[in-house]
């Protein structure tokens, strides 16, 4: 059972593709054998093919979790790719002028798209409260499709070495000393929902929103995912909302009626 057939890792290739946007290479096959042999030997299955009908079947779902959990790649920090944070610090009236709803409303809405553990959705948390419009609502939802990294988000306790990337400023304001390294204070965790949410299906927000940030998810997925993926996101943003891509990311190529504000930031 150890050898992955090429059959088989095209049935998981499809799989995994079709489910969740995700393209493994060829060259991954390796990878995906080891990553398949652990799973297998927890569910107590027999086969790569017996799992597979597990996975296909739909009547274990927590099988297709931890399926998800394995196969899903998680790298964040607090304030990564630091210019997208301090653009928002330096143009809150830019936002506000092209985004007439926030002020109106007296609210910001952001989605944190891919959020991971958390830093992305906390550091928002933090730059908002600190430079944007006092007493805004602030309501951001954070997604991923991984549930293990939600409950670390959920929980907000992360290790010691955040201290390298948060001000010192900012780690004594907004995060308390435990045990276990830093944990997220209740002023900036009670600002973030964490949902578990697959890209792949249809997004069923009554509300639109303001900014989205989706950084270094797309790498993952094919051009025919990211165009379907940069459609729905300019669905959900309100005129004059902004879209935050990776810096390893770009709409070039792409057909998309957002404006281009800086790279990797583009404005509906």
């Amino acid at each position: 059972m150890r050898y992955l057939s090429d059959g088989t890792f095209l049935k998981y290739r499809n799989f995994i593709y079709d489910k969740f946007g995700i393209n493994i290479s060829q060259d991954k096959k390796e990878m995906l054998q080891s990553k398949l042999l652990k799973l297998i030997v927890k569910s107590r299955c027999e086969s790569y093919e017996e799992y597979f009908r597990i996975l296909t079947q739909g009547y274990d779902k927590e099988s297709l979790f931890e399926f998800s959990n394995e196969i899903t790649v998680n790298k964040t920090d607090f304030f990564r790719e630091n210019n997208h944070f301090e653009f928002i610090k330096s143009s809150e009236d830019f936002i506000i002028d092209k985004n007439k709803r926030i002020r109106r409303n007296n609210e910001i809405r952001v989605w944190s798209a891919g959020c991971s553990t958390g830093e992305e959705a906390y550091t928002l948390s933090i730059v908002l409260l600190e430079h944007f419009l006092q007493g805004l609502n602030i309501k951001i939802l954070g997604t991923d499709i991984n549930s293990n990294v939600l409950k670390q988000a959920i929980e907000g306790v992360y290790s010691s070495t955040i201290k390298n990337n948060i001000d010192k400023y900012y780690l004594l304001k907004y995060f308390k000393k435990c045990e276990r390294g830093w944990k997220a204070s209740e002023t900036i965790r009670r600002l973030v929902t964490f949902r578990l949410f697959n890209l792949m299906d249809d997004f069923p927000f009554k509300k639109s929103f303001d900014l989205i940030f989706c950084r270094n998810v797309m790498i993952y997925f094919d051009s025919k995912v990211q165009q379907r993926l940069i459609d729905k996101f300019y669905d959900v943003l309100v005129p004059g909302g902004i879209l935050f891509i990776g810096h390893s990311e770009s709409l070039t190529g792409k057909k998309h009626k957002f404006q281009y504000l800086k790279p990797t930031i583009y404005i509906k």
